[in-house]
């Protein structure tokens, strides 16, 4: 089942055969919901690759308001790294005590740790949502799920999600574009505002 997403994240008209009404209802209401949480933070397995080199570890990502903040500890303790995100400003700071700035997150990463990914996009794909500023196709299951989606020439394969806080969240998840390859298998995903309220 294909759609197509208009750039304010809303599902487009499509014809009979598609998708049913209720898939993208229940997509839609996902992105709602997910959009709606300004504080979450995920944990797990990042592996990136470009066909020639590449890097894997342990990836902590946390969201508040419009902060993000990543933190990354390569493979056997190497290649440590602190990543701040902020509207116009991005902080890259390395365990050396490096540290650098940029307005741009996708060409800090780029330029500074090697690996060509858009940073910004990632951001929405591994909550399962496509990102809402550019255009996009997918396929949705019965429940509203994302099983894949195609947005900035990337095909992002959703292989599996489980329930946390009464939010089902992939767990694993496969981005590629041509040679280049990003890997997530998360480990937990909390949603503190969430967790409150239903306390």
């Amino acid at each position: 089942m294909t759609i197509g997403l208009s750039s304010c994240a809303s599902v487009s008209q499509v014809p009979d055969g598609s998708p049913s009404a209720e898939s993208k209802d229940l997509y839609e209401a996902r992105v709602s919901i997910l959009t709606d949480v300004e504080q979450w933070s995920m944990g797990g397995k990042l592996a990136i690759s470009d066909g020639q080199d590449g890097g894997s570890g342990n990836l902590e990502w946390r969201r508040q308001s419009e902060l993000s903040e990543l933190d990354f500890r390569g493979a056997f303790g190497r290649g440590a790294w602190q990543l701040d995100i902020r509207p116009g400003q991005s902080v890259l700071n390395f365990a050396s005590g490096e540290s650098w700035e940029a307005a741009e997150v996708t060409t800090l990463v780029r330029n500074h740790v090697g690996w060509e990914i858009p940073v910004d996009a990632l951001e929405w794909w591994i909550r399962g949502i496509a990102a809402p500023d550019g255009k996009a196709v997918f396929a949705l299951d019965e429940s509203g799920k994302l099983g894949r989606l195609e947005q900035y020439d990337w095909t992002v394969i959703y292989q599996r999600y489980r329930d946390f806080s009464g939010i089902e969240m992939p767990t694993r998840i496969e981005a590629t574009n041509g040679e280049r390859k990003v890997k997530f298998v998360v480990r937990q995903w909390k949603f503190p505002e969430r967790a409150v309220h239903e306390s």
